[in-house]
């Protein structure tokens, strides 16, 4: 998974395939953003289609409690995007708990805010790996 793979057109691409997101992630999370804990939150609309505006949040404590956890993830579910992309990035490979914690309550709150988790990403240096999610209703 390279940003190199990218096809021209990506802008315009609903990013419902895996490969072509795990490529988008890979671009936009540079490797100084992978070592400052970085979270990627990548607002798309309804297709599936990103928006220009990534937003990028430095310095994430992704080992927090998951009252705390929760609670980040619902302010950014409060935005109401008709779907979205999320990654988290670290300096080193995440332990499959944290990750699954992660995945487990962003795609809950996601869904209860009604917007559609097109996927998320666990990223650390020179690696995009999807993390599994249940599949959409």
């Amino acid at each position: 998974m390279s940003f190199e793979d990218l096809p021209e057109n990506w802008t315009e691409m609903p990013l419902t395939s895996q490969q072509l997101a795990a490529d988008v992630v890979d671009l936009l999370i540079s490797e100084k953003d992978r070592a400052q804990s970085t979270m990627l939150l990548l607002p798309c609309d309804a297709r599936g289609v990103a928006y220009p505006a990534p937003v990028l949040i430095s310095e994430i404590d992704w080992h927090v409690g998951p009252s705390e956890r929760r609670e980040m993830l619902e302010a950014l579910a409060s935005l109401q995007l008709d779907s979205a992309l999320v990654a988290a990035s670290f300096r080193h490979r995440l332990s499959d708990a944290v990750v699954a914690a992660w995945a487990t309550d962003l795609q809950e709150i996601f869904d209860d805010a009604g917007t559609w988790l097109l996927g998320f990403f666990s990223v650390w240096p020179l690696t995009v790996e999807p993390v599994a999610l249940r599949l959409r209703a």
